[in-house]
């Protein structure tokens, strides 16, 4: 038996489960096949192995949590909590309850202000069913 150093690979975990190696391949698996390989991921185009990303594995093996995926990392680049969480903001804010407000440039990640008092704002992300909810994210 060869040893190529290749692995398959599944997602385990679910949309936010990690890519765990599942078979080491004795050969190079078919066009279009995700691998893991001592270097990072990999996927077979043209007979050859083209390097990919984390994320780009993750969303070829797994492409129906793609889009959560890019969410969940946008709401974590974006810094805001996910357990609500009381907030002072400038007087005469222009925070609303019941409101959702965009964080980040692109307009992905957004927040949700559930109650206000005077100054201070209670907020958390918007999870990703929410998101879908509001027409934010597909």
């Amino acid at each position: 038996m060869t040893q190529t150093g290749l692995w398959s690979v599944r997602m385990d975990g679910g949309v936010f489960g990690r890519l765990r190696r599942r078979e080491r391949l004795e050969s190079l698996p078919p066009e279009g096949t995700v691998i893991d390989r001592k270097t990072g991921h990999a996927i077979v185009r043209g007979g050859v192995l083209v390097a990919l990303s984390e994320s780009e594995a993750e969303d070829l093996v797994d492409p129906a949590g793609a889009a959560e995926r890019r969410y969940r990392a946008a709401v974590v680049a974006a810094g805001w909590p996910d357990r609500l969480k009381r907030i002072t903001a400038e007087p005469g804010h222009d925070w609303q309850a019941d409101g959702t407000y965009p964080t980040d440039d692109a307009g992905l990640a957004h927040v949700y202000c559930e109650r206000i008092a005077g100054r201070h704002v209670w907020v958390r992300n918007v999870t990703y069913p929410e998101a879908v909810s509001l027409g934010i994210t597909p």
